[in-house]
């Protein structure tokens, strides 16, 4: 192994991208673990999006955005954006570039060779490799309400908690707003802040235009915006929900792309 990498890919794997020092795994799409496999084969050199497109997407037609997202998605697994590019870098009109020593592919042959030595007292069943679909929509819509409801739940309960400690010292709390702009609905904090924000996304920009976000959640900590989009995932159409902050002090360009390239 290379003692240096900061990750390892295991393919086929559940959660195929393992953090090398503390073990933690992240889960990746099919198209995201093979484009990252293609970047670690070429590791330390530019590969162009023409090979990307035709290894990962072979003939089928896909916009260019399907790779846009795929790295996006790569670099937020990494610990990386597309405004510090520590770890994949964009070469403009060329392609992208994984620098060396940071993600190593497991040999899986090996790995299995050694495994083969150590006898195991209970054969491992392994798991179908088709599900049927509607099970599994239904499992992915049960998930995904079972979560919205555990959320509103805790802020419910969080929001009470804070007003008991704060209603004796006359603390003002952030309320929220609700409005709906161009069939899309946007909830912000009463702040000044959140404000900013909501105007920017959804008047004077045209970050979220064609995107399938149908609601957008606002707010503000002491140092952070907390931005919640709801939307329908285009490879899959299950509705899906992705958590994203930034610093007050983030340019609000980079806040827009990351939105409209992540919730997809």
């Amino acid at each position: 192994m290379n003692y240096e990498s900061l990750w390892q890919l295991y393919p086929l794997a559940r959660e195929q991208l393992v953090h090398v020092k503390n073990r933690s795994a992240k889960k990746l799409k099919g198209t995201e673990c093979r484009v990252l496999e293609i970047l670690i084969a070429q590791q330390g050199q530019v590969v162009s999006k023409k090979e990307l497109f035709e290894k990962v997407w072979g003939e089928r037609v896909v916009s260019e955005n399907s790779l846009t997202q795929c790295i996006a998605q790569l670099r937020i697994a990494l610990g990386d954006s597309g405004k510090e590019q520590k770890f994949i870098k964009t070469v403009p009109s060329r392609g992208y570039m994984l620098f060396e020593n940071v993600v190593e592919l497991v040999d899986i042959e090996k790995l299995s060779s050694d495994n083969s030595a150590v006898s195991s007292p209970n054969p491992v069943q392994t798991e179908p490799k088709t599900e049927d679909v509607n099970e599994y929509s239904y499992r992915q819509q049960f998930k995904l309400l079972l979560a919205l409801v555990l959320g509103v739940v805790l802020l419910i309960q969080g929001s009470a908690a804070i007003h008991r400690l704060t209603f004796s010292w006359n603390v003002p709390l952030d309320t929220w707003v609700e409005t709906e702009r161009d069939g899309r609905d946007y909830f912000y904090f009463d702040n000044q802040a959140s404000e900013a924000m909501y105007r920017y996304l959804s008047e004077n920009s045209s970050h979220l235009n064609d995107s399938p976000v149908t609601d957008l959640l606002i707010s503000t900590g002491v140092s952070n915006y907390y931005l919640s989009c709801v939307y329908r995932s285009e490879s899959s159409g299950d509705q899906q929900v992705k958590n994203l902050n930034f610093s007050l002090r983030e340019n609000f360009y980079f806040i827009g792309e990351t939105v409209r390239d992540v919730c997809r």
